[in-house]
This record gives C-alpha cells, structure tokens and sequence, in this order.
C-alpha cells in the first residue's frame, strides 16, 4: 500500500511542471532582434495592454527596445523614421477594434481600415515582418461575420508572418482556420499575463 502512494505521489509531481508550464501551446516561438514597434489594428486597447505587459517584464525599454504608435498617420512615418534611431526588425499589429476607441482617434472603422493597409503595404515594401496578436478580450459575435474585429482579423492575419493569440479568443476555431489556409503559424497562450514573459522569449536584445 505504501509503495502504491509513493508511485502516485511521484507520478503526481513528475506532471506538476507540465501543468505549471502549459501556458503556451501550437506552433514553436519566433524570434526578433529589439528595436520592434507596436501598435493597435483597430484602435482597440489591445497594444497599450501588451505595453504594459512588456513593461512589466522590465526586459526591455520604451524608446530604445520598442516603441509604441497607434495613430492612423504617424504610424506610416514612424516606419520610416523610426523614434529608437534605428530601423525596426518586425511589426506587431495587436488586433482589436471598439467604438470607444474609434471615437477617441476621431476616424471610422472604413479610416482605420484604409490606413492599415498603407501601414502594411509599407511594412512589405521593407520587407518588415509582421507579426499579429489577439490579447484583448474578443468582441467577434457568432454570426455577424461583417463585424469590425472579423475584418480587421481578415486584414492583417494573412499577410502576417506569425500569429499570437489568447486561447479564448480561438474558441470557434478562428485563427486556426486562418493559419491552416494560409500557412501561418499559430500560437496560443492560455492568459493575457502569459505575454509578459512570453516576450523575452520572443524579443532578443
């Protein structure tokens, strides 16, 4: 009896780990050189959160490891005159769009939409990968395939050359569909807070 509770007290530990470092499942993690520049895909508060998730990895530094842009116009000169001093290794286009958000830049979806695809043929034009996250909480209703999150997620997902996203925002199946048809790869993190370290991993100073 007591040989069977000390197998099972071992086997119990051995998985512990497992579980603890489950976070993160799909496809392996890619890797980009720092200085990288984040910014919304749909005015949403997406990118500001996954700022302050890297900021509280305290790895890297505003203004010198990345930079954060979400303004429609100056999205497409910071490319080209990127603030760090030096030309960015990779786009991270946080997808998410609010009404809220929308009305506080002062632009409609249609504006948003129209600057993004300047935003992403620039980044092509210097082969600037492009690399799209889904952390916001999803607002994509089942059924309404015309939504504003749908054709952002239509938008920026193909083009990109990697995809990051937050497990209950791939419930339906969504970004899995888009990485299988296109070639993408995916991969999911089980909570927002996963992002925090998940980006040492990503970003290489």
């Amino acid at each position: 009896m007591k040989k069977g509770v000390v197998v099972l007290f071992f086997l119990i530990l051995a998985l512990v780990p497992v579980q603890l470092f489950a976070a993160v499942s799909g496809d392996p993690i890619k890797n980009y050189d720092c200085p990288f520049l984040l910014t919304s895909a749909g005015q949403g508060p997406g990118s500001k959160q996954l700022r302050l998730l890297i900021n509280l990895s305290k790895a890297f530094t505003l203004e010198k490891d990345f930079f954060l842009e979400d303004e429609p116009l100056p999205r497409l000169a910071e490319i080209d005159n990127p603030i760090v001093g030096e030309p960015y290794t990779v786009l991270v286009m946080v997808i998410g769009t609010t009404d809220k958000g929308l009305g506080a830049s002062g632009i409609t979806i249609e504006d948003e939409i129209n600057n993004l695809k300047e935003v992403i043929a620039k980044a092509q034009s210097k082969n600037l990968p492009i690399v799209a996250v889904s952390i916001e909480q999803d607002k994509r209703k089942p059924g309404i395939p015309t939504n504003g999150n749908e054709r952002i997620i239509d938008l920026v997902c193909p083009v990109s050359e990697w995809m990051v996203v937050l497990k209950a925002n791939n419930t339906d199946g969504r970004f899995t569909e888009i990485s299988q048809k296109y070639g993408i790869p995916l991969t999911i993190v089980d909570s927002a807070m996963d992002f925090s370290n998940l980006c040492k991993e990503i970003f290489i100073k």
